[in-house]
């Protein structure tokens, strides 16, 4: 585990260190979100093979942001707005220029098929890329309403303020979002 003497200091105190400087203190901010960070990035983007590069977009953004950051600001809130916007961004570029979103493969040659745990892993593999391919088909805005809310778990007026957005329109969001996935999947099942 990465460890140094900041591990104990705020992340606004982090971020006055680093306005001074302090590589460290950048390290150690960094350390600490990291995986809060990835987590949006790859819920949103859902091509593992652009996530890194969405993440560290996000970080980049981050700490030539950080003189505009304000101090009685929650730094999270303000963190997971940058992650989510870039995260959006890079997903509607992506989706201009692909036809097909490339979504986890599913590899069932890779899992012996008597075996009952490696059949529930292929069960359960199936219906996340069904998931995903659903939630490919709604608005941005419906998709990282749905992902912030059930999968980040962030309340309500957190999401209105990344999305930009009242409360209500978010509950509408997630309302719509639901609807269409249950459909679709329904659909599936019936066919």
């Amino acid at each position: 585990m990465w460890m140094n003497r900041h591990d104990s200091v705020s992340d606004e105190a982090l971020i006055e260190e680093i306005r001074r400087g302090d590589r460290d203190a950048a390290a150690c901010l960094y350390h600490r979100h990291i995986n809060r960070v990835h987590r949006i990035c790859h819920r949103i983007v859902s091509d593992r093979s652009e996530v890194a590069d969405c993440v560290q977009e996000v970080w980049l953004k981050v700490f030539r942001s950080l003189g505009r950051f304000r101090r009685e600001e929650s730094f999270v809130a303000w963190l997971n707005s940058i992650a989510v916007n870039t995260s959006t961004d890079y997903w509607r570029r992506r989706k201009r220029h692909r036809d097909r979103v490339a979504i986890e493969d599913a590899q069932p040659e890779s899992l012996p098929s008597n075996d009952p745990i490696g059949g529930q892993r292929l069960d359960d593999m199936l219906v996340h890329r069904r998931i995903q391919q659903v939630l490919e088909q709604v608005s941005v805005k419906q998709r990282t309403a749905l992902i912030l809310r059930y999968l980040e778990g962030m309340p309500l007026p957190e999401i209105a303020r990344v999305l930009g957005c009242r409360e209500g329109t978010v509950r509408t969001h997630i309302h719509r979002c639901l609807l269409f996935l249950r459909a679709k999947l329904a659909g599936k099942r019936k066919q």
